[in-house]
This record gives structure tokens, C-alpha cells and sequence, in this order.
């Protein structure tokens, strides 16, 4: 089995995909989704991942796409007996892209919601996203040791405009400073020249970035605020395919290949780990 990445598609031509693909949506005329017969007998499996999301998909020195969605898709590829096409996706035109046949499968942390389940079909879930309060064990306005010492006024907190911890602090530290950036960078830069005490985040989004800040005394608060589930999606009716890839990820998480792999690119266990259920 080998992989090839496919390259992005000019600003236009993606444009255009994009534009087609929702219409279609739209109108009912989705491309008919590949089933798995016509996978196997092509002998290619088409993934789209997002390079973007470190480390679920980066660029690696060769300049292809490689991370943690890559190694699934591989070793997914592999249990085929399959070639694997990397197609570079991004957030907004990842479903688009299932929906007009340019892809089999997406990956790229695509969280399980009800509206997305309207459009698209899920596998069960391949890994999870917990929101938890990263702070700092020292150099922080007050000691901070549970969530709860948050909703205090003297408390600095950042974040990242339209990220879901906002809402969970509007709900439980109202009373906190919100300082909101446009992006990760200047967020941890903030907390590292002590302008914010914590950030409430997903700990997947964090986790590479702290590594980028040697020498700050980072810490995660142990209690997860909130998980989510993520699957690997298919179009919508591609049933067959489904089915194979749900007994495909429990056998990955029966033999500890998911485990592994997130440690791999994470450097941590998955902070809410996947059940191992054999009922889906």
C-alpha cells in the first residue's frame, strides 16, 4: 500500500467545487458516493485531511501531508489492501467535498453534531476533544487549582475569539477579565508574559502550542469540562463503506493502534478516551 497527496486546487476551481457541491446539496444532486466495492475494486481509498490542524494533519519536511489523521487513514488503507490519496482539505470545504465524490472518507477532528449528521454520515467515533482550563502552577493572579477558582475578578483570562470555551465562561466566571485574540499565538504569548492567568480551550487545540513556549510552568486542570465525539465522516447513504470502517476503528481501539498513534503525535494519552464497544 502507498499513499500519494493530491495538491490543492487553484483559489477558483475551489471556489467553483465548493459552489457545486453545496447546490447539489441544495437541489438533492450529491455525486453518488463511492461504495465500497468501487473502493476496492479502484484499489484507492480517497481521504481528505485538513494540514492545517496540527497534529491531527501537518506538512512534514518532505512537504506531504502527515500527523495523526494520515496514520489512521494509512493504516485504514493498509486493512483495505488499498492505495491511499491524501487530498488536502479544509474546514469549510471538507463536507462540500464528500458531497461531489472528490473524497471517500474526512477526517480532520470533524466533531459529531446533529447538523452535520443531517448532511453527511458518521462512523463511530474515532477520538474525542475534551475543553479543560489551561493555566500556569505559578505567576498567575490567584492560585488556581480547579475550575471554579476562575469565576474571581481579579482572574486574567484569553481566548481565542469564537472558541468554545467563551460560552462555558459566560456561564461560570462571569466575573473573570476576558481578553479576547484572534489567534493561538498571541494567546499563549499572553500567558507567557503573565497578561492572562488561563484560557478555557479544547486541550487537542493547546497541546503543540505549549510546546512552543519552553520554560512557562504550564498546567491542565484534570477535570474535563466538556467532551465531544469525533468520527470519520462519509457521504450520506454510503452505508457500505460505513460498515466496514466501524468494524475497522474498533478493531484500531481493540488492539490499542488509535491509543498509540494519538500518543504518538500528542505526547499525552487521549484525555477522554473511546470506549472499546463492540455494539454500533
Amino acid at each position: 500500500m502507498t499513499d500519494q497527496t493530491t495538491p490543492r486546487l487553484s483559489r477558483r476551481s475551489l471556489v467553483a467545487g465548493v459552489a457545486a457541491g453545496t447546490a447539489g446539496a441544495l437541489l438533492g444532486l450529491d455525486a453518488l458516493a463511492k461504495p465500497l466495492a468501487d473502493v476496492l475494486a479502484g484499489k484507492k481509498l480517497r481521504a481528505g485531511i485538513n494540514p492545517t490542524l496540527p497534529p491531527f494533519g501537518v506538512f512534514n519536511a518532505q512537504n506531504q501531508i502527515d500527523g495523526f489523521d494520515a496514520d489512521i487513514a494509512r493504516e485504514i488503507a493498509r486493512l483495505m489492501k488499498v492505495e491511499l490519496e491524501i487530498v488536502q482539505v479544509g474546514s469549510p470545504d471538507r463536507i462540500p467535498f464528500l458531497q461531489a465524490d472528490r473524497i471517500d472518507i474526512v477526517l480532520g477532528a470533524i466533531t459529531r453534531t446533529v447538523e452535520r449528521a443531517l448532511v453527511i454520515d458518521y462512523t463511530v467515533p474515532l477520538h474525542t476533544q475534551s475543553v479543560v482550563v489551561l493555566t500556569k502552577a505559578s505567576g498567575t493572579s490567584v492560585p488556581i487549582n480547579k475550575p471554579a477558582d476562575l469565576a474571581n475578578a481579579q482572574v486574567k483570562l484569553v481566548q481565542v475569539r469564537g472558541t468554545v470555551g467563551i460560552p462555558w465562561i459566560q456561564a461560570n466566571a462571569p466575573q473573570a477579565q476576558v481578553t479576547l485574540l484572534d489567534n493561538y499565538p498571541d494567546t499563549f504569548r499572553a500567558l507567557q508574559q503573565g497578561r492572562a492567568d488561563a484560557m478555557v480551550d479544547v486541550l487537542e487545540s493547546v497541546v503543540v502550542p505549549m510546546k512552543n513556549f519552553p520554560g512557562v510552568p504550564w498546567k491542565v486542570l484534570d477535570e474535563v469540562l466538556a467532551s465531544t465525539w469525533v468520527g470519520i465522516g462519509v457521504q450520506k447513504g454510503n452505508t457500505t463503506l460505513k460498515d466496514v470502517l466501524n468494524v475497522m476503528l474498533f478493531e484500531m481501539h481493540r488492539t490499542g493502534f488509535v491509543g498509540t498513534t494519538w500518543e504518538k503525535w500528542f505526547g499525552v494519552p487521549m484525555k477522554t478516551p473511546v470506549p472499546v464497544n463492540p455494539m454500533f
